[in-house]
């Protein structure tokens, strides 16, 4: 299993590139509005030497130390904005600068507000299209997958990481990009003034960078444990949002709140230790450019005492290195920025990386009789082995019940047969074939599951019931209902089967969940029912209801039932009875009794206790 440590800026890049890469002709758009950005922005302060010459006379000479190329670059480009800016008139001049430095602006303002927009449906796009494969992997790792995460950490893992994540991919396209052409434009501006002040500028500013460079790895640090102490409040947040009943029954509200506020002051302790090294980015930033800007000073002004430069190319060359440090500084606080979406980044690669421990095979299993043989099945999760040498027989249209003391096995039975797990030795076999070489869609298609954790969602009764199928079928809905016995109740809400039944179906009773439930486990038409412990929650006159629409379902049906209240399975075709990862017995409910075995101890215990 991959560990968000594992990855390397680069090689997260090379994970992330996939889903930038559909998004090409924005990103190309994007590019062309930033080189009008930058070019205009360069430009703004590039005439101002031939403004200042302009204005106050004066020839242009190039600087000696400026090479050939540099010079003829330079040259060239005095002539045309000469030939733009300069009339023979001084008055039609002022007017042709005035007009160029607006239309210069005008165009500097446009593109900076094209780009925002295109970064934006950048950003949008890009979160989605990471978000939606990413909840696609999800929903199709093993159950293994969700016992080992915390569902808010799943949850994070889906806003925030994700959110985080895509800030730094776009920032990464349009920012560095559009902020990376402005520098080399002012460069190149640079170079043609003064070769000698450029690189003095050039080598003050990379003396600044590898300082800067050596606060990434922390900041990296800091922006992983900031994304874990998010997920752990947001965990907090949402055990707290569904056992919200639990938290006031108990009145234990104080011990939530401590509980959540200790985690967001732990994430603040985080966040100001990030802050901390970042704020030190700007102060070496701007000291170094500061150094950059006195040194061009000092040095500038020796050369003007020599000839080398004049006034108006040493004061262009001064605004144009002042104007430097804007994306000098925009590119170093980026690139800080992004150590914690690479920390993010890492955490959804190390997912997307991860691979079902649950495969499926190839066989369509929708044509098999439902006949399940288990054979020799031993279980082992973690160090606890929960089934030992298990075997046993489910006939087509049997009702098989599973029966036995909390942790002999039972449940764990119902997750192999439905393959959220597979068993380390032995075999589940549909018919003859073993079910880790069916088609797992068309295998699970087969059954319908009632448990005893009844999960509905806020949306329609209608839609609870025809869950999954875009397109359903009201009356097989109806039909569904009543033999759930759920009919009658819905028809009574003031808006019947279009009622919306609350977060997790709140507004209904127990008893009326665990019905919508049995009617949505029917509509789906499965060859094999599923009951786990579905009545165990639910006061006696709930429990009555529902366990009368279970017999009524069970009619004609191949049906397993893990029951706690061994009152529920006595009409059971074959009960089998587990014991500490074993099956004790199996036989009838009569038959079991006469044995006076484990079954009829349990049975004996639990009459006991009610009478």
């Amino acid at each position: 299993m991959p560990e968000p440590s594992d990855y390397t800026a680069r090689s997260l890049a090379t994970k992330i590139f996939p889903f930038v890469r559909p998004f090409w002709k924005l990103i190309l758009f994007s590019t062309l509005a930033n080189l009008l950005f930058s070019a205009a922005n360069a430009l703004v302060l590039a005439i101002v030497e031939p403004v200042f010459r302009t204005l106050f006379g004066g020839t242009s000479p190039v600087a000696s130390a400026t090479p050939a190329v540099a010079s003829g670059l330079k040259a060239k480009f005095d002539e045309v904005v000469s030939s733009i800016l300069v009339a023979p008139d001084y008055y039609d001049s002022i007017q042709n600068i005035s007009l160029v430095i607006f239309g210069l602006f005008v165009v500097r303002g446009l593109t900076k507000y094209i780009g925002n927009i295109v970064s934006t449906r950048l950003e949008e796009g890009i979160m989605k299209r990471i978000r939606d494969t990413l909840f696609v992997h999800i929903t199709s790792q093993s159950m293994d997958f969700f016992s080992r995460r915390k569902t808010g950490d799943v949850i994070s893992l889906l806003t925030n990481d994700v959110g985080v994540l895509n800030h730094a991919t776009v920032n990464s396209v349009t920012t560095l990009w559009r902020e990376a052409t402005t520098l080399v434009i002012y460069l190149v501006l640079l170079l043609m003034i003064s070769a000698k002040l450029m690189l003095i500028s050039v080598g003050i500013a990379l003396a600044g960078l590898l300082l800067i460079r050596s606060f990434t790895k922390m900041l990296r640090t800091y922006g992983s444990r900031m994304q874990a102490a998010q997920a752990d409040y947001t965990s907090t947040l949402q055990e707290t949002v569904l056992g919200i009943r639990v938290v006031k029954g108990m009145g234990v509200e104080p011990h939530v709140i401590k509980r959540f506020s200790d985690q967001t002051a732990g994430y603040v302790q985080r966040a100001l230790r990030n802050t901390r090294v970042m704020g030190l980015i700007p102060v070496v930033n701007d000291t170094f450019g500061i150094l950059a800007l006195v040194s061009v000073f000092y040095v500038g002004g020796m050369e003007r005492a020599s000839g080398a430069i004049t006034p108006s190319n040493l004061v262009t060359f001064l605004f144009l290195l002042f104007g430097l440090m804007q994306p000098i500084s925009v590119i170093v606080n980026t690139i800080a920025q992004m150590q914690r979406g690479i920390a993010a980044g890492a955490n959804v690669a190390s997912v997307l990386d991860e691979e079902p421990l649950i495969t499926s095979g190839s066989v369509d299993a929708s044509p098999l009789t439902p006949e399940i043989h288990v054979r020799n099945v031993n279980f082992t999760y973690g160090a606890h082995q929960v089934l030992k040498d298990v075997s046993f027989t489910i006939h087509k249209g049997e009702t098989v019940a599973l029966v036995g003391s909390s942790g002999s096995g039972k449940s764990t039975m119902l997750d192999l047969l439905l393959r959220f797990y597979d068993p380390q030795t032995g075999s589940i076999e549909l018919n003859t074939t073993d079910i880790r070489k069916l088609d797992l869609k068309t295998y699970r298609h087969m059954f319908g599951v009632v448990s005893q954790e009844t999960i509905l969602f806020n949306d329609s009764v209608r839609n609870n019931i025809s869950l999954g199928d875009a397109d359903a079928d009201d009356a097989r809905v109806r039909q569904s209902a009543s033999i759930a016995h759920a009919h009658e109740f819905i028809s009574a809400m003031p808006e019947g089967y279009e009622t919306i039944i609350g977060d997790r179906g709140m507004r209904l009773s127990g008893g009326q969940r665990q019905r919508v439930a049995i009617a949505r486990a029917l509509y789906r038409e499965p060859q094999i029912l599923l009951f786990d412990e579905a009545t165990s929650a639910l006061d006696t006159e709930s429990e009555r209801l529902v366990q009368d629409a279970i017999d009524d379902v069970l009619k004609d049906r191949t049906a397993v039932i893990v029951a706690h209240r061994l009152s529920t399975i006595v009409n059971a075709d074959r009960i089998v009875v587990f014991d500490d990862g074993r099956i004790a017995e199996e036989g009838s409910h009569s038959e079991l009794l006469a044995k006076g075995g484990v079954y009829a101890r349990l049975h004996a215990l639990q009459f006991a206790s009610s009478t």
